[in-house]
């Protein structure tokens, strides 16, 4: 990984949040956007203040990093009503999240599955955990460049919102990915203490950043560290929320 220096930012007044007893249920008006393998229906939570700077928020690309899903599903619910400038996807893969599997229900890794340049066509692999010492588990990525609903209709969902940019969260590499090096790049890698990199240093043929590169959608990966659900909704549940209200 390649890494840069970051400059230190004034922070605003932390995002109000609701008081712990009302996060127990989502506030914020939800939207279809399409429907996975299994039929599990595709939502997103549209801006509440929406403008030109409006981004997209999201996580549960890969089933089994369900701590950027939950910490992800805490911030929405503590925020209070009428804050977020931004849409959030909680589950990308929502049969990957129920069957705690990193693929969707046809078995395909949905992270190389998009219609890139650099698409392969002859599977991929990856670790089975943190501490596995090969990428060794192999999974699909399609019959085709594009071939899963779930990554048709997050295509067809970036288009229609063109955000001014995208997060996606995942785990464990504990880095923030930014090839642009963009201001939100250094603000979030600066408020949840993690290097800031321009590549992961491996190839991702395939991959949803790449696709949001071949599109011009400026696209950072925040890499949540190998933490547990309980301490990254503590530890994180702040920046999240900021991150959903963040303004350039």
């Amino acid at each position: 990984m390649s890494t840069q220096k970051l400059p230190v930012h004034k922070h605003p007044a932390p995002t109000q949040l609701r008081p712990r007893p009302q996060r127990g249920q989502f506030h914020s008006e939800r939207q279809r956007y399409g429907e996975s393998v299994l039929g599990a229906p595709l939502y997103y939570f549209p801006a509440e203040v929406r403008d030109e700077h409006s981004g997209i928020v999201m996580a549960g690309t890969h089933g089994d990093e369900v701590t950027a899903v939950v910490t992800l599903s805490c911030a929405l619910r503590a925020l209070e009503a009428g804050l977020r400038r931004h849409h959030v996807i909680l589950a990308v893969n929502p049969d990957g999240c129920q069957l705690g599997t990193r693929c969707n229900a046809h078995g395909v890794d949905l992270n190389r599955n998009f219609a890139t340049i650099n698409w392969q066509p002859n599977g991929t692999v990856y670790r089975w955990n943190n501490a596995a010492e090969e990428r060794d588990v192999f999974l699909s990525t399609g019959e085709r460049p594009g071939s899963e609903p779930e990554t048709q209709a997050l295509c067809r969902l970036v288009r229609e919102l063109d955000p001014a940019w995208i997060v996606s969260i995942h785990e464990p590499l504990a880095c923030v990915e930014d090839p642009l090096q963009s201001p939100l790049g250094h603000w979030l890698a600066e408020r949840i203490e993690l290097p800031l990199v321009c590549e992961l240093g491996y190839q991702t043929p395939g991959s949803f950043g790449t696709w949001c590169a071949e599109h011009q959608h400026p696209c950072i990966t925040l890499e949540f560290p190998p933490i547990s659900t309980d301490a990254a909704t503590e530890d994180y549940l702040q920046v999240m929320t900021d991150l959903l209200c963040y303004q350039p």
